[in-house]
């Protein structure tokens, strides 16, 4: 299948957005915690960012109407898993590491991060494994569910 410029756009924007939507409550978290960051902080984690991700995704569905139901869940996970590096970087700053350590190790950390293996390593060290792994299961069983039913995730 071909894409066009526009496809692409807006497949980025929703990488974007998916990005944002997963990783901002544990990038918030962090801030708030800084050094005090614990285990009840990584189960709060494990709910709120998967959901945070579906809320996203039912904004966008009931917002997008030319885009398929099944990209957009692709973007949106893709954007979870290609922005990881950067937001988990973000998020060890306030705890001083990060950017605080120099933007050498964190630029490498972030293009590292674009292998998804590396984010899976990376999330393991953050805390967020399990929201990670979460929310690709769901992300997946939604791809499906869109890809089989259309009507079932439309507006």
């Amino acid at each position: 299948m071909q894409w066009s410029s526009t496809k692409w756009s807006q497949f980025l924007k929703l990488m974007l957005l998916g990005g944002i939507g997963f990783w901002l409550p544990d990038t918030i978290l962090h801030a708030l915690r800084a050094y005090g960051f614990n285990r009840r902080d990584v189960e709060i984690i494990t709910i709120v960012s998967p959901l945070t991700l579906l809320v996203t995704f039912f904004l966008v569905n009931r917002a997008e109407k030319t885009f398929p139901r099944a990209q957009i869940v692709l973007g949106l996970i893709t954007g979870v898993w290609m922005f990881g590096g950067l937001f988990m970087t973000i998020g060890a700053t306030f705890s001083g590491a990060g950017f605080k350590t120099g933007p050498g190790g964190a630029m490498i950390a972030i293009l590292l991060s674009l292998l998804p293996m590396y984010t899976y390593i990376m999330a393991t060290y953050d805390g967020t494994l399990a929201a990670l792994l979460l929310a690709t299961v769901v992300a997946f069983l939604l791809w499906i569910i869109a890809r089989r039913h259309p009507l079932a995730v439309q507006r």
